[in-house]
């Protein structure tokens, strides 16, 4: 039996301006990586995207980013060890706030954009990082690419490891992510998408933007709330997915 979870990244809107459709969304999904006011995101939207994951039993998950609203947190920041840590924690802790207004705790964290990439350039950034959400809490689950340097700096610490299957953008032959700087690396054609995550889950394998057969784990499949159509994409792999026997289900039920 396979199973999967199933989430997207959510909250990335900011006071009055909104780029997903989270009621609408949510339902669909059974995980979700809130973001925690750095890279988008403040107070009112990630009460009420808590509280619409709460509603309808979606784990919540915590995308920290760099503090860079206006690149939206896909812009490269030279922090010290200290401050990377400390803005963890701010992110973190300000999320946990309100998942605990609505009965719930932090289920996994995942950094967003460019702080995830820069991660998993080096083992020893990525070991930093996996040490400081241990200090913070040892039961949050670390998701994050499949096979990547988080992974492995997670595994070392006896910490709960999710694998990351991202469904609309290409890997390179190491099975890191595409720069989105490269043309074609976000994948916007939705049958092929839900094509490449049926493969990636019952078959482990994933074809690299350079043509390379991959093998890759998938514990959970990851979408994007503001990718356009993103609303009738998820609802594509859910009914693919469920057409082939997974069971899709929240990741801390099976991780």
């Amino acid at each position: 039996m396979i199973r999967v979870d199933l989430n997207a990244d959510l909250g990335e809107g900011f006071g009055a301006y909104s780029i997903c459709n989270e009621e609408e969304l949510i339902p669909l999904l059974t995980s979700a990586n809130i973001a925690c006011g750095f890279h988008a995101g403040d107070p009112n939207i990630m009460r009420r995207v808590t509280q619409l994951c709460a509603d309808n039993n979606v784990g919540i998950g915590a995308h920290p980013g760099f503090p860079d609203l206006m690149g939206f947190g896909r812009r490269f920041m030279q922090c010290k060890d200290e401050e990377l840590e400390n803005y963890l924690y701010y992110q973190i802790g300000a999320l946990e706030a309100f998942a605990k207004m609505v009965g719930k705790k932090i289920q996994h964290c995942n950094t967003h954009g460019a702080w995830g990439n820069w991660l998993e350039k080096d083992l020893e950034y990525s070991r930093k990082y996996v040490r400081a959400l241990a200090k913070y809490d040892k039961n949050i689950i670390v998701k994050a690419i499949a096979g990547g340097y988080r992974q492995q700096a997670a595994q070392e610490l006896g910490l709960r490891v999710a694998s990351e299957f991202f469904a609309d953008r290409q890997l390179q032959n190491d099975g890191r992510l595409v720069p989105r700087s490269v043309p074609g690396s976000v994948i916007h054609d939705k049958d092929l998408i839900v094509e490449r995550v049926l493969r990636a889950v019952l078959e482990g394998k994933v074809t690299s933007f350079e043509g390379v057969d991959l093998s890759v784990k998938v514990d959970t499949i990851l979408t994007h709330g503001d990718t356009p159509g993103s609303i009738e994409i998820v609802r594509s792999i859910r009914e693919a997915l469920t057409q082939h026997g997974v069971i899709i289900t929240k990741m801390e039920d099976f991780i």
